[in-house]
């Protein structure tokens, strides 16, 4: 090739789709037929978004990823609107703000009231002030009821002796029972309906690795309550709300017990109610349970509820109440008005809307809070037992609103929330539809104060739930969680190399039905570019040292030709240097179709007309490309400018 070629500064190519030589006949786009020029312009617009969206897809995916992170972070540092005092005294009423809550119910402390034979009264009867100050917890009295023990089935008792016969323990038929309710058959939970002087029955926590794991230090304090008043939120669904109403008396001689998982605890920092270092937020001692029993929420909320006389062996009263109310009188004044006053053990609100079980069982499968196939297994079995279609207590409504349970921890009352708690695990978690049953089946407990539903709105300030109660995430899965987001960092991580190494762009294009050799031919021309001549830089000869050369590429042979890119390079020609990998020519192109550079390796350069040199590498469109360079001086040269070169490029890609 002669040295002439490379005089001047700049070099450019230019594309021939109907030039042909030795090489092959080499297109840059095949012929079609013409098409409408609205038609093309649409066209040429898809094929330019889906090129930029081909080039950008990465960006494309992770903005949305580090939008969601930013807002994820935005809502972690975001400061909160409510922080709750977490420092308890016991030498004197504590204080704590008020919660700022749209609901207006928080905090009411007005009485509520109903009209009775033409006089409005209050529905809950409580003593005053005064005389609340001085009220006593009664001595205890041995048990006058048919019940006077009740023992819990362990996990050592393999076999049990109820009456005259021996039942094994079997758990054979698909349940929720586990390992912390145990398996009850249903010859035992006939049995467990029998009332004895010493009655045996499951009743949770069959064993130590049944979960609803406890601290030992909450539990030393558990076991020093006398009187509780407790209340439980799993799954994150509720906020903490703080009793009110409650004497100087009440704050001394009761305990406040909340129930949370580590979900509800970390949704509570979230709304700034941390747990302070005594385990107190307000006057509510803070228990959080770790491994709980049961994959639904609203069944492991039923083992504080129903089961308080495990969880507080030494309590003789308990009074619970469902964490989407605000409990707003004196617990001491509560326990007289409901228990001592009529002489109850149970206290208990009646439904508000119905008073049948079977009615109750078609709005629970209405509002979808069980499915129609495990509440149609239940009413099967109360119906095969003989359950009443509008079963009364007392002349009362059997049917129950459970969201405030008072009660005395008796052998019967015991035995009673054991019995509940049974059926709740066997069919569905709506303790509605099994109060009445379990109530009807254990006739010896009689001294139940079903209360009307006035009385209970005067008990409590109803919130409704917050939000929906997250799934449960259990400690096994805790422990898991490292290991499943490095797991699935990994496997990211190899997808995107994977994605990159398949859709990353590459040197060409998809071949067409009409195209489909492995070769993509290219024909363009070399030329000076316009500039005037006085601005022309001098530039060093063949044998006087290197060219240094910047040209331009064009689409045909004339200098006024479209101007498709560039040619810049570096060339020694001298002898030694001959065979030298500095001699690099560059090939720059700008066109719709095709956008990045060509290395061509300048060996083996000699005074020839025509050279074949070598495609070693490229960028953008033509990355990894190989393939030759054929150099040769055009047909038509111009008298006054410097010599134009053709080149014919015929590249090949990795597939």
């Amino acid at each position: 090739m002669s040295s002439s070629m490379f005089n001047g500064n700049s070099i450019s190519i230019s594309v021939s789709d109907d030039d042909s030589d030795e090489v092959g006949k080499m297109r840059v786009r095949v012929r079609r037929k013409r098409k409408k020029p609205g038609l093309r312009i649409k066209n040429d617009l898809i094929g330019r978004i889906v090129r930029k969206l081909l080039k950008w897809w990465m960006v494309l995916l992770f903005l949305p990823a580090a939008g969601l992170l930013l807002f994820e972070a935005s809502s972690i540092g975001r400061k909160p609107a409510l922080v709750i005092d977490s420092q308890l005294s016991t030498a004197k009423k504590p204080s704590f703000p008020l919660e700022r809550e749209p609901n207006s119910n928080l905090n009411r402390l007005d009485p509520t009231t109903r009209v009775i034979g033409g006089v409005r009264q209050r529905c809950l009867k409580i003593l005053p002030p005064e005389e609340l100050q001085h009220l006593d917890i009664p001595a205890v009295e041995e048990p006058t009821n048919l019940v006077k023990k009740v023992v819990y089935i362990s996990q050592n008792d393999l076999t049990y002796v109820a009456g005259n016969s021996t039942l094994p323990e079997q758990h054979t038929e698909p349940s929720r029972f586990n390992m912390f309710t145990g398996y009850q058959t249903l010859d035992q939970r006939e049995e467990s309906f029998k009332a004895n002087e010493t009655a045996l029955v499951h009743c949770g926590f069959y064993s130590e690795n049944g979960g609803f794991k406890i601290s030992d230090e909450d539990r030393t304090y558990m076991q020093t309550c006398k009187v509780v008043v407790s209340t439980c939120a799993f799954g994150g669904g509720d906020d903490l709300y703080q009793p009110i109403g409650m004497s100087e008396t009440s704050l001394q001689k009761v305990c406040y017990v909340a129930f949370w998982d580590e979900i509800t605890r970390m949704t509570q920092e979230l709304q700034g109610n941390r747990i302070g270092e005594n385990h107190f937020i307000g006057i509510w001692r803070i228990v959080v349970v770790r491994d709980l029993p049961f994959t639904d929420q609203r069944l492991n909320g039923k083992i504080p509820k129903m089961l308080g006389h495990r969880l507080f062996p030494q309590a003789r009263y308990s009074i619970w109440v469902d964490s989407k109310s605000q409990f707003r009188r004196d617990p001491l004044g509560v326990l007289e008005a409901l228990l001592w006053r009529p002489n109850s053990v149970l206290a208990i609100s009646e439904h508000g809307a119905r008073s049948s079980v079977y009615d109750e069982a078609k709005a629970v499968v209405k509002k979808h809070k069980a499915t129609p196939e495990e509440v149609e297994v239940q009413l099967m079995q109360y119906r095969h037992d003989g359950l009443p279609e509008d079963k009364r207590f007392n002349g009362k409504k059997a049917l129950s609103e459970a969201s405030v349970i008072v009660r005395e921890h008796t052998p019967l009352s015991n035995l009673f929330m054991c019995l509940w708690f049974n059926e709740v695990v066997r069919f569905t978690s709506r303790d509605q539809l099994s109060f009445p049953y379990t109530l009807w089946r254990l006739k010896v407990l009689k001294n139940i104060n079903i209360f009307p539903v006035c009385t209970r709105k005067d008990l409590v300030n109803s919130m409704g739930h917050i939000r929906k109660a997250k799934p449960l995430i259990t400690s096994h899965e805790c422990m898991m969680l490292p290991r499943i987001i490095f797991c699935t960092a990994v496997s990211l991580a190899v997808l995107t190399v994977v994605l990159l190494a398949l859709f990353s762009p590459v040197a060409h294009r998809k071949p067409s039905k009409h195209h489909t050799r492995p070769w993509l031919a290219l024909s363009l021309y070399i030329q000076q570019p316009l500039i005037p001549t006085h601005q022309r830089r001098p530039v060093l000869q063949s044998d006087s040292g290197a060219f240094i050369f910047h040209r331009t590429l064009t689409k045909g042979p004339e200098n006024t030709s479209m101007v498709v890119g560039q040619a810049q390079g570096f060339i020694l020609p001298v002898k030694h240097f001959e065979h030298s990998a500095f001699n690099i020519i560059y090939l720059t192109f700008d066109t719709p179709e095709y956008s990045g550079s060509l290395s061509v390796q300048a060996k083996h350069l000699s005074h020839k007309d025509r050279q074949e040199l070598t495609v070693v590498g490229g960028t953008g469109s033509f990355a990894f490309a190989r393939g030759l360079a054929a150099f040769a001086e055009a047909a038509q040269q111009s008298p006054d400018a410097d010599a134009t070169y053709r080149i014919k490029l015929q590249l090949r890609f990795p597939n």
